[in-house]
């Protein structure tokens, strides 16, 4: 096995095993790891709920999808992706505030760069004019020991010193689907393993894009990559029964056989509108067609070509009250 950091969507297919009720060794072989991290994965980034002292006694037991959690006094033992990574996050941010330079080296530091801040000298000026600081460290350690608090001198009081503001979007709604079992598979792992194997298919793409954030209505895009084309359907917005029901409409009149060679490979993104996005694989009759592949969160990357002339629908959107379809 591959020995490697879980990263987040490791995370959210652990956790989509554990409600599928996959034991450790099914989940390590999914992720391509050793059943061990798994094991440690669970130990140390899960979480408990009040109950009595006495926990469940099965070993590495996770309650995500024991029937019996609803009237159970015990204590509760729950995996959750968001938390696991949060946990993550901040054991790495806690291991790197300790320097690894000694307390004599850091006075010494401090000494020389306090008094050059005082002068208006930038830390590049300080480091450059000083070979003893060479010697020690970097300028990047430098820089880095001021931000984290280890010198007498503040960021602010640096020279060029800039502060970006970024607005991210909250680790609380990254996941949409409402079953987020169906991503066992179909993650971008996946699909990217798919078409490295498979590089003469064809590659479908879908999202959906709305004019005004009030609007009942929702355009459906499909785009094929390969082709640099792509075409849109009208839908009723975040329905995951209006996006199956139009993408089997599609299947039904191309044909099951035509279908197969269209749309071979599918990728949407975790949108609630998708939930329902993997029933497309098969027919009415349990026949397979295609198959169906999630893009990672927020990552808009993983399918540029649908998303390149999103922005030219939102405006004409915008624009136009009365659109025909």
């Amino acid at each position: 096995m591959k020995k490697r950091r879980l990263d987040i969507e490791d995370r959210i297919i652990t956790q989509a095993c554990l409600h599928n009720k996959n034991n450790i060794t099914e989940i390590a072989k999914r992720i391509n790891v050793n059943k061990s991290t798994i094991c440690r994965e669970i130990r140390k980034f899960s979480y408990k709920t009040q109950g009595t002292k006495y926990p469940c006694s099965k070993p590495y037991f996770i309650c995500n999808a024991c029937v019996q959690k609803g009237f159970c006094n015990k204590v509760k033992t729950y995996y959750n992706y968001k938390v696991a990574d949060q946990k993550s996050t901040n054991l790495k941010i806690g291991s790197r505030t300790k320097p690894k330079i000694s307390i004599e080296k850091i006075k010494f530091i401090d000494e020389i760069v306090s008094a050059g801040v005082k002068n208006g000298q930038s830390l590049h000026h300080i480091f450059v004019s000083s070979p003893e600081l060479a010697k020690i460290c970097t300028e990047r350690t430098i820089r880095r020991l001021c931000y984290r608090g280890n010198l007498s001198v503040k960021p602010h009081e640096l020279r060029r010193y800039v502060v970006y503001k970024h607005d991210y979007k909250s680790d609380e709604d990254k996941i949409n689907l409402k079953d987020i079992r169906v991503l066992i598979g179909r993650s971008y792992k996946d699909y990217v393993f798919k078409i490295s194997r498979n590089k003469s298919m064809n590659i479908v793409q879908y999202d959906s894009v709305i004019g005004k954030a009030k609007d009942k209505k929702a355009i459906l895009t499909i785009a094929f990559p390969k082709y640099n084309f792509q075409f849109g359907i009208l839908i009723q917005k975040d329905s995951p029964y209006c996006v199956l029901s139009s993408i089997k409409k599609i299947f039904r009149l191309v044909g099951v056989e035509s279908a197969r060679k269209i749309f071979p490979i599918n990728l949407a993104d975790n949108g609630v509108e998708f939930s329902f996005f993997s029933q497309i694989e098969f027919t009415d009759d349990g026949e397979k067609i295609c198959s169906t592949y999630f893009t990672n969160p927020y990552r808009a990357t993983d399918k540029a070509p649908c998303e390149r002339n999103h922005e030219l629908i939102r405006f004409f959107c915008q624009k136009v009250k009365v659109l025909i379809f």
